[in-house]
């Protein structure tokens, strides 16, 4: 027999695709957070000490992703089982993280351009005092050489593109 179509059963599997998207954006973020937190030491190594603060957002990747799996999972279960009060949360929930995620976007934006000053500053100054050019062998002028290499591709194999 075939299902009825109504307007509640198409809520329910809309519901579910959503929590599948919800599922999706946390492993992308456990997987943001483990290439943060394994591909540290050379960040570290590069941008200098000082940059070690952005170590701290491969865990907070992975703490995030952690949540947004555990919410989609109750979603989905509330969604499967009909239970408003699991639903109930799963929204307070969601709209808690999103006011958050608006304070923290308004944050940013506000203080955009003095960050943005100070980590130009730093990192000019790491690379003058680090940098022995070209052809040395050391490893930080081999590591950016490498990102300049690959940086130049990337712009070269993007505007042939765009010809």
């Amino acid at each position: 027999m075939a299902e009825i179509h109504t307007p509640y059963s198409s809520l329910k599997k809309l519901l579910s695709l959503f929590h599948s998207f919800l599922t999706v954006s946390g492993i992308i973020l456990i997987g943001l957070g483990i290439s943060a937190k394994c591909g540290g030491a050379t960040l570290t190594r590069v941008l200098g000490l000082s940059s070690a603060y952005l170590l701290h957002v491969g865990c907070l990747c992975l703490v995030l992703g952690c949540i947004m799996i555990l919410l989609s999972c109750a979603g989905w279960y509330g969604t499967t089982k009909e239970s408003r009060g699991i639903l109930l949360f799963c929204f307070l929930v969601m709209v808690i993280i999103f006011i958050l995620e608006i304070t923290a976007a308004t944050v940013a934006l506000l203080f955009f351009p003095i960050v943005r000053d100070v980590a130009l500053e730093h990192t000019f100054m790491t690379l003058r005092k680090n940098y022995r050019g070209y052809n040395e062998p050391d490893d930080y002028s081999t590591e950016w050489n490498f990102v300049m290499e690959k940086r130049v591709f990337l712009f070269k194999c993007f505007f042939s593109s765009l010809q």
